[in-house]
């Protein structure tokens, strides 16, 4: 299955079609908090994720609360926001975590270069 995102904000959505209902569905899934969305078509779906947020963000203004922000760039490493972006969808592709998938992908890279002193059965205990 074809996983679709979207991105408003520095927020990035996931799309998918709920076929019982016939409509588009969608989750933001760089956040803490939970937020979905639906429509009718992709354009109400657009709308439907642009408003969701818009809301959340003014609730947050109003409750003088600090919204969770997407891609902070850090998760015990600081990274690049667009390398986290990327790393976000990738690991969301592969049904892992950022964390598994970002352990996954530092594991395959030292097993590949086991001159530096990584023996590979060590990196196949982090797999």
């Amino acid at each position: 299955m074809k996983k679709d995102f979207i991105e408003y904000k520095g927020y990035l959505a996931e799309l998918s079609f709920d076929i019982e209902d016939d409509i588009i569905v969608g989750k933001v899934i760089n956040t803490a908090d939970f937020i979905s969305f639906h429509g009718e078509t992709l354009i109400e779906a657009k709308k439907a994720f642009r408003d969701v947020l818009d809301s959340y963000l003014d609730a947050c203004v109003h409750a003088k609360i600090e919204p969770s922000r997407p891609y902070s760039g850090r998760f015990n490493l600081r990274i690049a926001p667009a390398l986290h972006k990327a790393l976000t969808i990738e690991a969301h592709k592969a049904n892992k975590s950022l964390n598994e998938y970002t352990e996954w992908l530092i594991a395959q890279k030292l097993s590949s270069h086991s001159e530096n002193g990584f023996q590979e059965h060590m990196c196949n205990d982090l797999i």
